[in-house]
């Protein structure tokens, strides 16, 4: 048994898994590299602030005096460029850019509306992003994959502190409501160096970082990613969630506040800064319907070289 499991996992480490069907990730697919990824039509709607990251949104595009990828140091030679504000829809924007030094690209398939507004990467295609329609389907999915984990760690309350006390080196899982979530004036989030922690939020009410602060013992911004499977979110106050947030369903609204991580969402309108901190953690990734029958026929190529004698280099030569 033991030289089976051994046969079928190193036939798949391409994929990264064995024979728990998952394998571990930072946020995959299209908004991976996105401060803030808007999927499926969804729109946003901004100004007088900036996104620090790249931008993309599946809907149409309206900004004033905003700047876009203002972190990101833009190169028209570079294909594509580094500094990115890609729309799937229609895009109007009045003062601002792209790219920290106006260096940056927009990528659409229709003509944008800019008025004072400058790109000097110019204007392209948009082929960046492979399915905004698709998008809403995968985030959605992981969503509810990770809504289903076991919380291994520990949720307190202590007055108007909501204590998120994690233990493992890897992933710290933690489930809380939405109305507790909003109601707390601070949070406080301790785990190992390097962990990843993921609260899930459950409820339907409105999910509110308003008006408080978040503290990190051990973790950083970069480690930390709120599940928010249903309801709206307001990023509407001072208090910084400090982590990413996937809300599939949820219209965000922005206050003048920030927010230090990716929002990754249905929709977007506010005036929220998004500080360009990119997901980094691991989190388990449901395997797809290929990678199933990928994995079903490494398991018959095992049963056919067990049968015939073969060795595995014998049998990639036979193929």
């Amino acid at each position: 048994m033991r030289t089976k499991t051994k046969l079928h996992c190193s036939m798949i480490v391409m994929l990264g898994i064995c024979a728990g069907g998952t394998a571990s990730s930072a946020i995959v697919g299209d908004a991976s590299g996105y401060n803030v990824f808007i999927f499926g039509t969804g729109t946003f709607n901004s100004q007088n602030t900036d996104t620090v990251g790249n931008l993309a949104a599946g809907g149409n595009v309206s900004l004033m005096n905003y700047s876009v990828a203002s972190g990101i140091a833009g190169n028209p030679s570079s294909t594509p460029n580094p500094a990115q504000l890609v729309v799937g829809g229609s895009l109007t924007a009045q003062n601002g850019g792209v790219g920290s030094n106006q260096e940056g690209a927009i990528y659409t398939n229709s003509t944008p509306s800019l008025s004072s507004f400058t790109a000097t990467g110019g204007v392209h295609a948009q082929t960046l992003v492979s399915s905004f329609s698709a998008d809403q389907t995968l985030y959605s999915n992981l969503s509810s994959s990770l809504s289903s984990l076991v919380a291994n760690g520990t949720t307190s309350e202590s007055g108007s502190t909501l204590q998120f006390i994690g233990t493992s080196t890897g992933l710290n899982v933690f489930t809380v409501s939405g109305s507790t979530l909003s109601s707390s004036a601070t949070i406080d989030i301790s785990a190992p160096t390097g962990a990843t922690v993921l609260i899930n939020v459950t409820g339907t009410s409105a999910v509110d970082f308003q008006n408080g602060s978040v503290m990190e013992t051990g973790v950083t911004a970069s480690n930390v990613l709120y599940n928010i499977a249903s309801g709206s979110v307001d990023l509407v106050g001072s208090k910084d969630p400090k982590g990413s947030i996937l809300a599939p369903n949820a219209g965000v609204t922005g206050g003048y506040g920030q927010m230090t991580g990716q929002l990754i969402a249905d929709s977007y309108s506010g005036n929220t800064q998004f500080n360009d901190t990119l997901f980094a953690g691991s989190l388990p990734v449901p395997l797809p319907a290929s990678g199933w029958l990928l994995l079903s026929g490494v398991a018959g190529l095992g049963s056919l070289v067990r049968r015939r004698g073969l060795t595995l280099a014998g049998a990639a030569a036979q193929v």
